[in-house]
């Protein structure tokens, strides 16, 4: 049979194809190669603070803005099976899926959900993984965070006067994390723990006044509290530490633990007055600096005293006093033998300058008179006491009744009745034990200091008393 008529012909070929099942079930084209996604958001929080064991879920969505079909190689969780997380991704619980089709612009759901236990106090404070989302061989990705403790979640804020007490523990979290204002006291009481996130520190503009005790001390660290998972539970530069600004003045620090730290310069940096003051910006009793990334004290023209304090395992000085400054310290342990993180080859443990350099050519200065008297500055190197001056600025330094490790002879300082290169003795450095042996030649080679009756453990100083932090009978 022959159509002449040619508009039938053309209608005849219109119905053919609109009824052509090959036409009509053809599915839009895959696009295999790159590809643009949009997402609802970038971040998904869970900043609900738990106060009860239960499960609770997010979500977001991907968009696909491409007019052509793909298809995820993967969506997955970074941390995979370990991960706190799960998701639940069209219709499937997984943490783990692939092959997933999406039509031209069109969206997914993701579901996150999470189970906590707010008490159980091995987990972090916040937990933190990601959802890879993975096409075309690119990777992009969703940040996961969430609570992970019933505890006070301080996130990048200014403090006014306060007391924090040992109720459950304080969390720093943010990129600055908090800061004590100008004229106002923070307080914190006996047996409190603080962990600060990686990104965080806590600035003192104001006071900081903290009363531990040797039965309750209080602790600062990192907030990863997940490391003896992963065979170690101590590293350095864990977060950034605590930083004491320009207006800060007479705070007060006992029983207080500060481990590590460092994670930008210091364990405990701190600045100099804005204006002049004969007040001690910093007093520490009884503290201890552990395992700081960078300096463990770091301090710039300052007027800071430490009694009965154990300053060991850092990455550069353990304590510096640059640009001057008024400093006395008595029956101090400082020593590093390197660690974990931690490689002592080059830096010696304490360094005393009156000045600072700026460039090759420029350095600023002030005054020092800087006073050791019952120390311990040792480690591993020829000389781990560093002293230097420049300019016409007073460099008065006095190590009285010291142990010290120190090859070169001491030309501007006064050194009496110190113990040069006789070992401590440490019972266990490994441990980070900083007792002295009974056969240490520190025992009994001190001199008495009114009104410092205890050491670092609380026992009472023998007479003549040990040099360093800790007594030994």
């Amino acid at each position: 049979m022959t159509f002449k008529n040619p508009i039938l012909l053309l209608f005849v070929a219109l119905l053919l194809a609109l009824f052509n099942p090959f036409t009509a079930c053809k599915k839009d084209k895959l696009l295999t190669q790159g590809g643009d996604l949009s997402f609802s958001t970038d971040t998904l929080k869970f900043d609900t603070v738990f106060t009860t064991m239960g499960s609770v879920t997010r979500s977001f969505k991907i968009y696909n803005t491409n007019n052509k079909r793909i298809k995820f190689d993967e969506i997955k969780l970074e941390v995979g099976d370990t991960s706190f997380f799960r998701l639940n991704v069209d219709g499937e619980p997984t943490k783990n899926i692939k092959d997933v089709e999406l039509a031209p612009n069109d969206s997914l759901y993701i579901f996150v959900a999470l189970t906590i236990n707010p008490t159980n106090g091995n987990i972090p404070f916040l937990i933190e993984d990601k959802v890879l989302i993975r096409l075309n061989g690119t990777v992009r990705e969703v940040a996961l965070q969430a609570y992970g403790q019933d505890a006070h979640y301080i996130n990048d804020s200014l403090l006014t006067s306060q007391t924090w007490i040992n109720d459950k523990p304080y969390v720093i979290l943010g990129n600055i994390g908090a800061l004590v204002d100008s004229g106002e006291v923070l307080t914190i009481q006996k047996g409190c723990r603080i962990y600060v996130h990686a990104t965080s520190k806590l600035y003192v503009d104001g006071s900081l006044r903290i009363f531990g005790t040797k039965e309750d001390s209080v602790m600062f660290q990192g907030d990863r509290l997940d490391r003896d998972y992963f065979g170690y539970k101590d590293y350095p530069g864990e977060w950034g530490g605590i930083h004491f600004l320009g207006n800060s003045i007479q705070s007060n620090l006992n029983y207080t633990i500060i481990k590590n730290a460092g994670l930008y310069d210091a364990a405990v940096y701190v600045q100099p007055h804005k204006t002049p003051t004969a007040v001690n910006i910093l007093d520490l009793n009884h503290c201890t600096i552990a395992n700081s990334a960078g300096y463990g004290l770091l301090c710039f023209n300052s007027n800071v005293k430490a009694t009965n304090c154990l300053i060991h395992t850092c990455g550069l000085q353990n304590v510096a006093f640059l640009e001057g400054g008024n400093y006395n310290f008595q029956f101090c342990t400082i020593a590093t033998f390197g660690g974990l993180g931690i490689n002592h080859a080059q830096q010696p443990t304490a360094a005393v300058l009156n000045y600072r350099d700026v460039s090759l050519t420029e350095f600023v200065g002030a005054d020092l008179n800087a006073t050791f008297k019952n120390c311990i500055i040792y480690g591993p190197l020829d000389d781990e006491l560093f002293l230097n001056q420049k300019g016409t600025w007073a460099y008065n330094v006095t190590l009285d009744h010291c142990t010290l490790k120190r090859n070169s002879a001491i030309t501007n300082a006064s050194a009496p009745n110190c113990l040069i290169n006789a070992d401590p003795q440490f019972v266990d450095i490994s441990k980070w034990d900083y007792h002295l042996k009974s056969t240490s030649m520190s025992k009994g080679a001190g001199i008495e200091i009114p009104g410092v009756i205890q050491d670092l453990d609380g026992l009472i100083r023998g007479n003549p008393p040990t040099i360093g932090c800790y007594e030994v009978f």
